[in-house]
């Protein structure tokens, strides 16, 4: 037995930001709204031609521009307290996963009493929020639009926790991707190969979200290095957005697994870019989890077009899907967590995070510290 779904609908294609206030008009009937985002995502213009899609609909406007990445407790708070003074109708969040985040968990103080970090906490909680969120994904990557969940820093732990919102629309347009930097347009294709390949191995998959899944994987293998290496390639980016979205879709209904916790560990370590995280610790995960589901990783390694000869054991097809990831990320000019100038000792102090995590809970293999510490090692060994 299995449940499948999707959580909003999407509207998806080149130019569709300039349809936004189009479409939250008939979809939600809202006649104001609060645009969460970065200072990045103002300076790229993406905002003024939200704010003007919207009002051109009908729809006022409060701007709070303030995310920062991995957004905080504070931020979220800030952006609640605009929010219930304007008395908006509507939250919309333009950007990466964090503005996505920050908007998500915006919604629930428009409903729920503050602090936000009543909500926020280490065992995530589902809070029926009432004030509709849309999302505005400019990366194509955290898949955030696809999903319920916000992952909010908790200042006073430390620590990147988590809560499920009701989410309502989302407008994804492909050529909002094409002003990335190349390196976040790395970090975010491979957090999107991630999550695809985090969920189908992971230990609540089921058919569906393996479907969307396999079919992001073969996406990003095929688009990504050109997304990269050719910014405006609008082709190639509508197929990354594409994946990311489905990505999203696939994990939303399942989880990832302890690849998002070790990824969860550097950001607490070293803040570095979420996206980076995902791909230092995704070799090592697919090749942890492998060997418990040799079906699983067989699709893995279909989907990310390695020669096969149909003889391979579970545990070399996850060390074929290893060797194929790393192989992408020197392409990709992804840099070592060595060259970044960490010690193999504070990478291993990420392996506390990969193994109290609730997301290790979903690995088909339990994970212990002993093995969260191997593979903190083995990322920093084998990558380099």
């Amino acid at each position: 037995m299995f449940r499948y779904m999707q959580n909003c609908p999407v509207y998806f294609g080149a130019g569709a930001i300039d349809h936004l206030g189009e479409y939250v008009s008939e979809q939600l009937s809202s006649k104001k709204a609060l645009c969460v985002y970065d200072p990045g995502i103002e300076a790229a213009g993406i905002v003024d031609r939200a704010v003007k899609s919207l009002q051109a609909a009908g729809i006022a406007c409060v701007c709070f521009g303030q995310v920062v990445s991995d957004p905080t407790i504070g931020v979220v708070d800030a952006a609640g307290e605009l929010a219930l003074r304007e008395q908006v109708d509507v939250i919309i969040g333009i950007g990466g996963g964090s503005s996505m985040d920050a908007a998500k968990a915006t919604s629930i103080l428009m409903s729920n009493p503050g602090p936000i970090k009543k909500y926020v906490l280490a065992h995530p909680i589902n809070v029926d929020t009432k004030v509709p969120v849309v999302s505005v994904p400019t990366t194509a990557g955290t898949g955030s639009e696809a999903t319920r969940v916000a992952i909010i820093t908790q200042t006073e732990t430390n620590g990147k926790w988590s809560v499920f919102v009701n989410t309502d629309l989302a407008v994804v347009d492909p050529e909002l991707t094409c002003t990335l930097p190349k390196d976040e347009t790395a970090f975010t294709g491979l957090d999107a190969l991630s999550h695809a390949a985090e969920c189908v191995t992971s230990n609540v998959t089921n058919p569906h979200n393996q479907l969307f899944a396999c079919a992001a994987i073969r996406k990003i293998v095929d688009n990504l290095y050109t997304a990269w290496s050719e910014p405006d390639n609008v082709a190639a980016r509508t197929e990354m957005a594409m994946a990311a979205d489905w990505a999203g879709i696939a994990f939303a209904e399942t989880m990832c697994h302890v690849g998002h916790a070790l990824a969860d560990g550097m950001s607490i370590q070293f803040h570095t870019p979420h996206g980076y995280n995902c791909a230092q610790a995704l070799p090592v995960t697919l090749e942890y989890a492998a060997p418990a589901v040799p079906a699983e990783i067989l699709k893995v390694a279909e989907a990310m077009r390695i020669p096969l000869t149909g003889e391979e054991t579970a545990a070399e097809l996850g060390r074929l899907c290893a060797d194929a990831v790393w192989a992408m990320m020197r392409k990709l000019e992804v840099k070592s967590l060595k060259e970044l100038g960490y010690s193999r000792e504070e990478v291993l102090k990420v392996a506390e995070e990969g193994y109290q995590s609730h997301l290790s809970t979903y690995c088909p293999v339990p994970v212990t510290k002993e093995a969260a510490l191997q593979m903190a090692a083995r990322m920093y060994d084998n990558y380099q």
